[in-house]
Formats: C-alpha cells, structure tokens, sequence
C-alpha cells in the first residue's frame, strides 16, 4: 500500500518537478558494463562553512573485481544513542566511494525527527567522495565521527555494493518517502546488509542510530579482537584544527584511527 501511494504521488507531482537544496539537486545513476559500476554525479562539494560550499559532482567507474572493504561511518553531534550512519567502499587503486542514505529536502527546509513522519521528505542516497561526506563532518561539523572496518568476505563486500547500486537506481525509477522509524538511514542499511547476511535482525538498537556500531559489533560485523569500549576510543577519527580536507584525506583520516589494522 505505501508503495502504491508513493508512486502515485511521484506520478502526480512529475509535471511539477521540485526545486531540491544543493546538496541534494543531483541523483547518482549507475550502469553496468562487464563488472564495471559506472556512476554519474558523485558528489564532491568544497565546503568553507555549514552553508559556504561550491557544489562539485564528477563521473567515474569501479570495478567490482577492485573492491576490497566496506567500512562502516557513526558521526555523532549530540546525544550519544543519536547518530548519523553510513558506508565507505575502498578499491585497490586506493580510491573509496561512500553512500548516506538521507533525507532529500527542499530549499527550505529543515530535518526534523517528528517531521520524518509525515512523506515531508523523500529519500536519497548521496553517492560521494569521502572528503565530502565525512570530511564535512569531521572538519566543518566538527563531529565525532568513528569509522570502522567491518570484518566481511571481499565476496561479501562486492554483494554489498551491488545491493547498494540497484537500490539505487529503483529509487530513480520510483521515488520513496523518508520516514523515521520504517525508511532512514539505519533501517535502509540493514535491509542491504540482510541481502547478505539474512541470519541479522530488526533491534532496538537500530532504531536508536547511535547504537549502529554496537549492534554490528554484536552480531561479529566488527573487530572483536578487543572490547567494544576500547574499539570504538580507537576508531575516533582525530583532525586538528588546521588540517585541510585534500587528495590525502582518505588515507590521513585512517591514519588517525585503527581503522586499517581492523582488517
């Protein structure tokens, strides 16, 4: 039924189209071709403050056979049981690829919990390069943002990321709603890591996105080499005040944690 209604209100607003906030004017799109994921609009905006950016997409390809690790991205502002979650995909040439699942909101408007609710927004998944995503967390923001190395298969990871690409592609053919509880960030993140790995269940745990990491823990998705207290001290990534978000991100912010050595 839900489905049903979002296509109706996709198909009765298309002659309308909307006007979106820059960070969400573009879709990613993929096409296939022989294990080769080639992607249009990756998003790579420049940000000098919260709202001082110059917005910047690019196209590219990832080979499948290239991938090598998916890591899992906990940035936390406030509370700590309230977190925004997502993933990084790391490739053999040394380049990663992350997506966040987000609310795709008009100029206007804010993010609210309890307007999450109410089909106020509707869900995107922002396909980008990592200074973008996590270095406007981490170096804008100023965030506690933890990055994890999740302890899966390359089989597994390659399955992850194709999951993640046809999702994708559904959502640009029918557009869904946002909600709080049933279609964020967490839930849209376990229903790819079920495509993968089934034996994972529903928890209060992912409600609360916060607690993402520790439920990954749990269910042996994360180092359990050491405690997840002491795990998650050592996956804080640690950025001085005058670092500069460059070619070298990727590589400086697993520098700052143990991210690497989770693998």
């Amino acid at each position: 039924m839900m489905r049903g209604f979002l296509q109706q209100r996709s198909a009765a607003s298309s002659d309308t189209p909307r006007q979106w906030a820059p960070e969400y004017a573009r879709t990613a799109s993929v096409q296939w071709r022989e294990g080769v994921a080639h992607i249009r609009n990756v998003r790579d905006f420049v940000y000098r403050s919260r709202d001082d950016f110059t917005p910047r997409y690019f196209d590219a390809s990832y080979d499948l056979d290239a991938l090598q690790s998916v890591d899992l991205v906990v940035s936390r502002w406030g509370n700590e049981s309230v977190a925004h979650v997502f993933v990084s995909f790391g490739f053999a040439d040394g380049r990663y690829l992350a997506v966040s699942i987000e609310t795709r909101r008009q100029p206007e408007q804010r993010y609210s919990a309890l307007g999450g609710f109410w089909r106020n927004y509707g869900l995107i998944y922002v396909v980008a390069d990592e200074r973008d995503l996590i270095g406007v967390r981490t170096d804008i923001r100023r965030e506690r943002v933890y990055l994890y190395r999740a302890q899966v298969s390359a089989e597994t990871v390659r399955a992850l990321f194709t999951d993640y690409m046809l999702r994708i592609e559904a959502l640009n053919a029918t557009p869904e709603y946002y909600h709080t509880l049933l279609n964020n960030c967490t839930t849209n993140i376990l229903r790819h890591a079920r495509a993968v790995a089934p034996h994972l269940r529903y928890h209060w745990r992912v409600l609360l996105s916060g607690h993402a990491d520790d439920y990954s823990y749990r269910m042996g998705l994360l180092d359990r080499s050491v405690a997840f207290d002491a795990l998650k001290r050592a996956s804080l990534i640690e950025r001085a005040p005058d670092s500069v978000i460059d070619e070298a991100f990727s590589t400086a912010i697993r520098s700052a944690c143990i991210c690497e050595r989770q693998a």
